[in-house]
């Protein structure tokens, strides 16, 4: 969770830099599909691998995942050069939930399968 802070709050040369060393290797996206981009994978990401830590408390990870998103957004319009918008937010909710939903679904079929193997 820290470094999705880290890049949501630091200077935006940051996201600038990030995307002009990978924009090559992903086929030179506009900035703004870019920046989508990342947000979604970074919330899924961090939606999945908490999921994955603590199956047991998957209402703990939500809350978790999807306000830190939305705090996150909110700390943005305290920094100078940063701005939170509600797309923005959408877009990590709806990455947060697609990671939590992905990997809950894994970890059924896993779970089923290693009973039906016992």
């Amino acid at each position: 969770m820290i470094w999705v802070a880290y890049a949501t709050l630091v200077r935006v040369g940051f996201v600038y830099g990030m995307y002009y060393k990978l924009a090559l290797w992903l086929m030179r996206p506009e900035m703004r599909t870019f920046v989508h981009f990342i947000h979604i994978t970074a919330f899924a990401l961090l939606g999945a691998l908490f999921t994955f830590a603590y199956p047991k408390r998957i209402l703990l990870v939500t809350c978790i995942v999807l306000g830190g998103a939305v705090l996150l957004e909110i700390a943005q319009t305290l920094t100078p050069d940063r701005h939170g918008t509600l797309i923005d937010a959408l877009e990590k909710i709806a990455g947060g939930a697609a990671g939590i939903l992905i990997a809950g679904t894994i970890q059924r079929f896993w779970w089923e399968r290693k009973i039906s193997a016992d």
